[in-house]
């Protein structure tokens, strides 16, 4: 039997590899991977890699938006906390400019300024110039779009809702309210 030497990486591969290890990880500690069933790169960490939470930032870097596993469950949970805020961040700051630009910036209700949910989706509504309790309702402790049917005019019910989608949007990421969609089930026709 004749030894063959490893395939080299493919170069998305190599650079993502370099980038890691400069990040301070040991190498033959983690894996970096196309893999078909992902459709993306894989950047396995085990434990041998040395990496802490000091790492995640340089991982998150080096990884770009390639899929980031780690085989250490606390760790794997730690990272997608750290990488959950950096997003919620970047949503946040993304619906505040859509805000700005439609003029709904001034004003805009916070969570805290009301007693219950229910008052605060009405605020919402309002805000977005929608009638309060006709789109948005309150189930359990997350908020619910539930708009009438747009079956009669698109056009028009897209431009009414487009707004408040994004009110409610900007909400959900920056007061962390739940917020979830009622689909075209309901319409059976």
């Amino acid at each position: 039997m004749i030894d063959v030497p490893p395939e080299p990486l493919p170069m998305q591969e190599q650079i993502i590899e370099q980038r890691l290890l400069d990040c301070g990880l040991y190498p033959g500690g983690f894996t970096v991977k196309y893999e078909d069933y992902l459709q993306s790169i894989e950047i396995a960490i085990a434990p041998s890699a040395g990496a802490t939470s000091d790492n995640f930032a340089c991982i998150k870097e080096a990884a770009g938006y390639e899929i980031v596993t780690f085989q250490d469950g606390a760790m794997f949970a730690a990272y997608m906390d750290f990488a959950s805020e950096l997003a919620r961040r970047e949503m946040t700051a993304m619906y505040e400019g859509r805000l700005k630009e439609a003029g709904l910036w001034e004003g805009l209700p916070g969570r805290e300024d009301f007693r219950s949910l229910e008052e605060y989706a009405e605020a919402l509504e309002v805000h977005a110039g929608i009638t309060p309790g006709s789109a948005l309702r309150v189930s359990g402790d997350g908020i619910l779009f539930d708009p009438p049917s747009a079956s009669q005019n698109y056009a028009d019910f897209a431009v009414r809702y487009s707004n408040l989608l994004s009110v409610v949007a900007y909400a959900s990421t920056k007061d962390r309210v739940k917020f979830g969609f009622i689909g075209n089930e309901r319409v059976a026709e």
